[in-house]
């Protein structure tokens, strides 16, 4: 143990959250090192947004010519060429983790290969194909994801059954897909396959689809997906599945009554389950909640000198949240006193057609919170940029404390939802007011008016 190598920071997982510490410890004058066992840039980058992001954009293309036709343009019919954008998706993907690594090099951060278990005295084993190493380092990192879960009962088989992962690089599209799960992962691939030409059933147990996001938005998502094909069950568990005649067979459950849903394959989207088994934690007296890390508000856990973020701890699953958490690490690391995250201030989005995306408390829970507030809707139908680009379907829907006009949550759906929800994101991390935002003069024509719109209701809402 005596020669282990030492470092200041040890990070074990590569994805957003501990790519970012690692940059940022490394911009510090750290020595870094970043063990990594599968791809540099995680799920994110590899298998989870990125690539998703790439197939909705061929999905949005598909439903070009029918926009271009508001505008008197023909565009003939839209064919999709599915083999070629796999391999666009996998072209997209490798452009990026190559740039990832070349920031790594470049700052000098030291890359490991293999398994990390964490041991006392700062000690980190780093086992892969070259064999074992030991390191020892100041400070250490539990950056190391998360995986999909099912349900029970049902077995993810990669064929019929799949993950989102496999849903990335099906050898062709199905003639049908049933959809577990009407969350953002749920949600994204239904828009996406049902562009592709799919049949899609969407199939949530919570009362609405989306569930962590404001209802009233969550439906007018819900009803653009019926418009355009989508089956859409709510408050409907799934109770089973057997295959039959080649099929997928889902037995579900609603209002009492049991109903088959059949489809060729079967994609399970409910949720992910922390990457911690194996790492040493426990050995380690390291306070746990289920499977994520137990942190303070500065993500240190109790055992000192360790820290963890992302996925593996109990904070909003997002990999902005955790490239956010990993910056923080490494500035507290570095001896700066960063100021501590707002996650009251951190976005979500989703993006599915037509988009969906907010920050901070929707209009329930800051009743359940018993906020005096008021909710004020600014429709897309009333924007110029809008109608403008042939598609007015959504809102902008600003909850405000009454009296001080306060910002505590917007919420976006519409074309460019997920761009806009920037100026949202500042306005509740500088805790600026209604009025403040109303002041804000902002360019016409544009979408970022219907921000303006709400913010001015706001404003005069709350005076009352």
């Amino acid at each position: 143990m005596a020669a282990a190598i030492p470092y200041d920071l040890a990070i074990i997982g590569a994805g957003p959250g501990g790519y970012s510490c690692a940059l940022r410890a490394a911009q510090h004058g750290l020595r870094v090192a970043l063990i990594e066992r599968d791809k540099i840039g995680g799920v994110c980058l590899n298998r989870g947004c990125v690539p998703t992001k790439v197939m909705l954009e061929a999905a949005a293309l598909m439903r070009a010519p029918s926009r271009a036709r508001l505008s008197a343009v023909s565009l003939g019919d839209a064919r999709l060429d599915y083999p070629g954008l796999l391999r666009h998706q996998d072209e997209v993907v490798r452009w990026l983790a190559t740039g990832v690594e070349a920031d790594l090099f470049r700052r000098q951060v030291e890359i490991l290969r293999g398994n990390a278990r964490l041991a006392p005295d700062g000690m980190v084993a780093v086992e892969g194909e070259d064999g074992k190493k030991v390191i020892r380092a100041s400070s250490r990192v539990i950056a190391t994801g998360s995986s999909e879960r099912s349900l029970p009962g049902i077995t993810i088989d990669g064929e019929t059954v799949i993950g989102s992962t496999e849903a990335l690089h099906l050898p062709q599209l199905p003639r049908s897909i049933a959809i577990i799960g009407a969350g953002a992962v749920g949600t994204e691939f239904a828009s996406m396959f049902v562009d592709f030409g799919c049949e899609v059933t969407l199939i949530e147990a919570l009362p609405h689809i989306l569930p962590l996001e404001d209802e009233e938005c969550a439906a007018i998502v819900a009803e653009a997906l019926q418009k355009r094909g989508v089956k859409v069950h709510v408050a409907t568990p799934v109770r089973g599945l057997a295959l039959k005649d080649g099929m997928a067979a889902l037995t579900c459950e609603s209002e009492g009554r049991s109903f088959e849903v059949r489809a060729e394959k079967v994609l399970v989207a409910v949720g992910r389950r922390a990457n911690t088994a194996g790492l040493g934690l426990e050995a380690l007296g390291v306070k746990m909640q289920r499977d994520q890390v137990v942190v303070d508000e500065d993500l240190r856990a109790n055992v000192p000198g360790i820290y963890a973020v992302g996925d593996c701890i109990p904070t909003l699953a997002l990999a902005h949240v955790a490239a956010a958490e990993g910056k923080h690490v490494a500035d507290l690391v570095a001896g700066k006193a960063p100021r501590r995250l707002r996650y009251q201030a951190m976005p979500k989005a989703t993006y599915c057609e037509p988009e969906l995306a907010s920050v901070g408390l929707t209009e329930a829970q800051a009743r359940e919170q018993g906020l005096d507030v008021v909710v004020v809707r600014s429709p897309l139908r009333q924007n110029g940029k809008a109608a403008i680009y042939g598609d007015t379907t959504g809102m902008v829907k600003m909850v405000a404390q009454r009296g001080n006009g306060r910002l505590l949550g917007v919420h976006m759906v519409g074309h460019g939802a997920t761009e806009l929800i920037a100026e949202a994101a500042l306005a509740l991390q500088l805790e600026a007011t209604a009025r403040e935002l109303a002041e804000t003069v902002h360019a016409h024509p544009t979408i970022s008016e219907s921000m303006l719109s709400a913010a001015e209701d706001a404003w005069f809402a709350s005076l009352g």
